[in-house]
């Protein structure tokens, strides 16, 4: 049996996680938040944001999309435009976390495979640059690693 998102959160909810999710998110937002940043959201972020939209787990975040209008503040559209006017991340990258000013925790969209997946980098802020080897192949693998720990 393959373990899901759905079973890990309910799994680290039992443990005593604090998690919340913003909640399922329609394709059509998906799609206008991909033509607003310029770039196609791998198959596993996109199945999470319909599905989930958001995730805070113990206060680590991971940008998605909410019920609000898409580029309101607080979503992967806004973020990433921050992080691209302010730092200067290439715009081929989705921002989904700025770990303590430190690195960038992103999608490289420009490396995708065949199953329309793209791995999870780190960015240094300075460099523009990867730091440090691949954090994962997809950001499904990402997020089930991470609920998995």
């Amino acid at each position: 049996m393959q373990v899901t998102i759905k079973d890990l959160i309910a799994s680290n909810i039992a443990d005593g996680a604090e998690i919340m999710t913003s909640g399922p998110v329609r394709r059509n937002k998906i799609e206008q938040a991909e033509k607003m940043l310029g770039v196609k959201f791998p198959a596993s972020y996109k199945s999470f944001i319909e599905e989930f939209g958001a995730i805070g787990i113990d206060g680590f975040n991971l940008a998605g999309l909410t019920e609000r209008d898409v580029g309101e503040p607080g979503d992967v559209v806004a973020f990433t435009q921050y992080c691209r006017s302010e730092y200067g991340l290439p715009d081929e990258y989705i921002a989904l976390n700025f770990d303590d000013g430190d690195y960038f925790l992103a999608i490289d969209t420009k490396m995708q495979d065949a199953m329309s997946e793209s791995p999870i980098v780190l960015i240094d802020p300075v460099k523009k640059t990867h730091h440090g080897p691949i954090s994962a192949n997809s950001f499904g693998e990402y997020l089930i690693g991470f609920l998995s720990a």
